[in-house]
């Protein structure tokens, strides 16, 4: 009877020895527990079946950032996270007005918007690089806060209370620039 390796040991594998198939088992080992989720939020097999894709595509990309902790949870909580972020895009496609006489006025709010922008990247490049990193993660590479939280060795509750201070602190500095008015 063949002894079967731990997701700890196929992990080390795949970082140590690039090993495709020692994920290939983990893939086998957690897909159903992964679409199982996926479809219960999703309500629809193919956009499960993506969702569980994604995930382990993510998981593959973010596996030197695993701690140790259950891999089929954490592969489950990913794909949570996408299959939300799924869900909340087709939420706002499907809710966008379709009237053409808006054209001109999104020229205007892309300026606007545009300027906001700039001024925001601004005000992010003047935060604490250990900041900027967190916000990094989390807005641009839709990094879970649990995920961050492993990253910095704080709590996930560390990291939410920091989020909220890193946005005060980004609200002060932007309603008190001119170009914000």
């Amino acid at each position: 009877m063949a002894i079967r390796p731990t997701d700890i040991e196929l992990i080390r594998e795949v970082l140590q020895d690039s090993n495709a198939r020692a994920f290939e088992t983990l893939m086998k080992r957690y897909t159903s527990q992964v679409y199982g989720a996926a479809i219960r939020l999703m309500k629809d097999e193919e956009n499960a079946q993506e969702v569980t894709q994604l995930a382990f595509i993510q998981a593959y990309k973010q596996l030197d950032s695993w701690r140790g902790e259950n891999f089929g949870a954490w592969v489950t909580i990913i794909a949570n996270h996408i299959a939300l972020r799924l869900l909340e895009k087709e939420k706002r496609r499907q809710t966008e007005p379709l009237d053409e006489n808006t054209d001109a006025q999104d020229e205007t709010y892309d300026e606007q918007k545009e300027q906001r922008l700039q001024s925001l990247e601004a005000a992010v490049a003047q935060l604490p690089e250990a900041d900027r990193q967190i916000i990094r993660w989390h807005y641009y590479e839709d990094i879970p806060l649990q995920i961050i939280a492993q990253r910095v060795g704080q709590t996930e509750n560390n990291i939410k209370v920091r989020m909220y201070r890193i946005r005060e602190r980004l609200k002060k500095v932007l309603t008190s620039t001119p170009t914000n008015l």
